[in-house]
């Protein structure tokens, strides 16, 4: 496999509050706020970036002051943003994420409204994208239509897809599509969304796995995802690791510790740098532990993705 990644999908301003006491349900809490570059593709892509591979992102914008700074620092660390999608008179993603005092997400808030311009028609006239492309990655911030458009375009280049779910609503939207997808990176949660759909709308393929709390349980739900035509699953489990597994190998494995700083972005991490090992001949088990690395590295900044992420820093001693 080559190393040229195309990612396709959200960038938004990232907007976190991390509460300084416990909460006070209908007052002002005081917070450090912050600002950030985010966006699920766009994380991505900055990871990848930063890890030295070559990567195009395909991803909308407003004609505003955050459109301007989003393209403009992607431009500056080595995104490929040349058809990224400006439009005018529309406004920029905005993520607002309320964190609690331990860093975690209390509760998020996205206005991804302009995702909406990413339509079929615009991966239509990109399809020469995907021919150049190694790896096609997608975020769930995709409308349904662009999702099974951008699928079908990877399936006529013959290029492997991974799909990061995004959230538990998206992730639900992923169970007809299964087959079609070569690596999928769920959380825990995001993952039990996916088999609930399943048995809602494929009774009969369903094996219930709900209530997914520990290794075992997750591992489980990887082959099982595994089974039902995913070629490599990667289960993400917060403080607990990451278990994987393919038709041929599965394991697990553990968080590395640190003290976190913002939960936001750590699994996109963990999804960038699995798919730079897979493209640079990185066996899985190895891809998974750097991707818990780069995540351990993006849980001890505010930032939405490590400023010193590199490959020399993940072989290096935390």
């Amino acid at each position: 496999m080559g190393d040229k990644v195309l990612v396709i999908g959200s960038a938004n301003l990232d907007v976190k509050g991390r509460l300084l006491g416990p909460p006070i349900a209908g007052s002002s809490n005081a917070s450090e706020i912050r600002t950030s570059h985010g966006g699920v593709a766009r994380n991505v892509a900055e990871n990848l970036a930063r890890l030295g591979a070559p990567v195009t992102l395909l991803t909308a914008v407003g004609d505003d002051s955050v459109g301007d700074d989003l393209l403009r620092h992607a431009d500056e660390i080595g995104i490929d943003i040349s058809r990224a999608l400006r439009v005018p008179g529309e406004s920029s993603g905005i993520y607002l994420a309320a964190l609690d005092m331990t860093g975690d997400l209390a509760l998020g808030l996205d206005d991804l409204r302009i995702v909406e311009r990413l339509s079929s028609a615009y991966l239509e006239a990109n399809a020469d994208a995907f021919d150049e492309a190694d790896l096609i990655v997608l975020d769930m911030n995709l409308e349904a239509d662009a999702f099974d458009t951008a699928l079908r375009l990877a399936r006529i280049a013959g290029k492997p897809v991974c799909v990061d779910p995004t959230s538990d609503e998206r992730a639900a939207r992923l169970a007809p599509f299964l087959a079609q997808i070569d690596i999928i990176t769920p959380n825990m949660t995001e993952a039990e969304a996916i088999l609930t759909a399943i048995g809602r709308d494929y009774p009969n393929e369903h094996e219930s796995l709900t209530g997914i709390q520990d290794p075992d349980r997750a591992l489980q739900t990887a082959r099982r995802l595994v089974h039902l035509g995913v070629n490599m699953v990667v289960v993400t489990q917060a403080e607990r690791g990451a278990c994987y597994a393919t038709e041929f190998e599965s394991g697990q494995l553990p968080a590395v510790k640190v003290r976190i700083a913002d939960t936001t972005g750590a699994g996109d991490a963990l999804t960038a740098t699995l798919v730079f090992g897979l493209t640079h001949d990185i066996s899985l088990s190895d891809s998974v532990q750097l991707g818990l690395r780069a995540a351990a590295l993006t849980l001890r900044t505010t930032a939405t993705v490590a400023p010193e992420l590199s490959l020399d820093r993940l072989y290096s001693d935390l």
